[in-house]
């Protein structure tokens, strides 16, 4: 997986760009085990923050960034592969960024006004979500990124979702399991 991340085929990558990714806490207890060891070399934050990120930490999305020269977290994302615990995302945009613009996402409201929590970190989510956008939608939902990558339903590849002139772009990448 790391080949695909990090050789350029996830991104079509500019040279500026990093690698992130969210995890969801919610899915597999070992997640929130996993990112409360104390860690130097991972950056990683709660989308949720205050009390709601106090009291929901055991089950919130989780902001990693990753670099190839980390290898433990990609382990770690290997464990979880095909097991819908998260997905990955390219951005040149600083951390602080690109966590400010996904936690516009951590909340949607029905046409009645009431609240929903929209999971769109869950690559079954993700995978039903975008096809439905309107291009001003993604627009909004890619902002600073320029690809997420979600794992397959089948779990054998990962997803590539990025905006070409506007338009919705999916190509699959195969994985060397």
């Amino acid at each position: 997986m790391a080949a695909q991340l990090f050789g350029g085929q996830v991104a079509g990558m500019r040279p500026d760009s990093a690698v992130y990714m969210l995890l969801d806490a919610a899915r597999d207890p070992r997640i929130y085990s996993w990112l409360s060891e104390p860690r130097e070399v991972v950056r990683q934050r709660c989308l949720y923050q205050g009390d709601v990120g106090d009291n929901l930490a055991h089950v919130a999305p989780y902001l990693l960034a990753l670099r190839e020269d980390q290898p433990e977290s990609l382990r770690f994302a290997e464990a979880g592969f095909g097991q819908s615990w998260g997905l990955f995302l390219t951005s040149a945009a600083a951390f602080d960024d690109v966590r400010r613009h996904l936690r516009k996402f951590n909340v949607v409201y029905r046409q009645d006004g009431t609240p929903l929590v929209f999971r769109f970190y869950d690559p079954r989510v993700l995978r039903a979500f975008l096809p439905t956008c309107t291009g001003s939608e993604l627009q909004r939902f890619f902002g600073p990124i320029d690809a997420f990558v979600a794992e397959s339903e089948e779990g054998d590849a990962l997803l590539r979702y990025s905006l070409r002139d506007g338009e919705l772009v999916q190509s699959r990448l195969e994985l060397d399991r």
